[in-house]
């Protein structure tokens, strides 16, 4: 029993003693990194990317009755439970981000049938009495959307919303949510670009030459494109950013939306 005892004390000694010599060589090699100005975050702990923490889940408003019909399709990103309370983790980014979405499209569709019921008023109260033939529409809204970015600690969703109140046609829309998953900022089109480009007048020239190669599809003149915004509508995709306008902007109906695609090829040395 005593010689059983004696081995185990003697393994007990070495085993902390080669601990000690770990974290001493661990220290050394620490500080030797440290005094070339190394980030040393790495040793603690390796932080999530915020993309793999999530999946994009699609959720829908449907509703169809004698005036108005709704078939609204939007994204969630749901945080995936292994990663809940996980160093790094942005659950209120993320929430944020779902309650814009949300809110958007509920309240695109709610617009459309709060018209809808109007116009179901007038149709009975007035249109029904008057004896005369009258066209009854059936007011629509829908959506549906892409994700055109998910990686890097960013996101690109652009949605589409289109609605119909009667007519001869409806109209589209496209709203784009961009967002730094780290930060949790929206992305603005000047935050793509390096400090000290003049981004505007890069991306003003780039659509006038684009413009010019099918000049008579789009306005000129007082009605033609004057330059892009400060809040100008864009999204992210795999090889570039798209630089868009909404229907009737700066072209007729026909069109649709104009879109301009700068390429990271191309544009690449201008971005961040």
């Amino acid at each position: 029993m005593k010689y059983l005892k004696k081995i185990i004390s003697t393994t007990l000694v070495t085993m902390l003693l080669s601990t000690s010599l770990s974290f001493a060589n661990f220290d050394k090699e620490a500080n030797f990194i440290s005094k070339q100005n190394v980030d040393l975050s790495f040793y603690k702990y390796k932080p999530i990317c915020i993309n793999d923490s999530f999946n994009v889940q699609m959720k829908k408003i449907v509703e169809n009755s004698e005036f108005f019909k709704t078939d609204m399709s939007y994204p969630l990103l749901k945080i995936e439970d292994k990663y809940i309370n996980k160093k790094g983790y942005k659950g209120k980014v993320i929430e944020n981000i779902n309650k814009q979405i949300c809110n958007y499209v509920v309240d695109f569709s709610e617009k459309v049938k709060q018209e809808s019921e109007e116009y179901k008023k007038q149709y009975e109260d007035i249109f029904s009495k008057s004896g005369q033939d009258y066209v009854k529409y059936k007011y629509e809204a829908y959506s549906d959307y892409q994700v055109t970015y998910n990686k890097d600690n960013l996101i690109s969703i652009p949605i589409k919303t289109y609605k119909f109140t009667g007519g001869a046609h409806g109209i589209t829309y496209l709203k784009s949510y961009n967002y730094d998953l780290l930060s949790g900022k929206e992305i603005k089109l000047k935050d793509v670009f390096k400090k000290g480009v003049d981004y505007k007048e890069i991306v003003n020239s780039f659509i006038k030459d684009e413009i010019e190669k099918n000049k008579d599809i789009y306005f000129s003149n007082s009605e033609g494109f004057k330059g892009i915004s400060d809040n100008q509508d864009f999204y992210i995709d795999s090889d570039g950013i798209v630089v868009y306008f909404q229907v009737y902007d700066i072209a007729p109906y026909y069109v649709g939306i104009p879109r301009f695609k700068m390429t990271c090829e191309e544009f690449g040395k201008y971005f961040k």
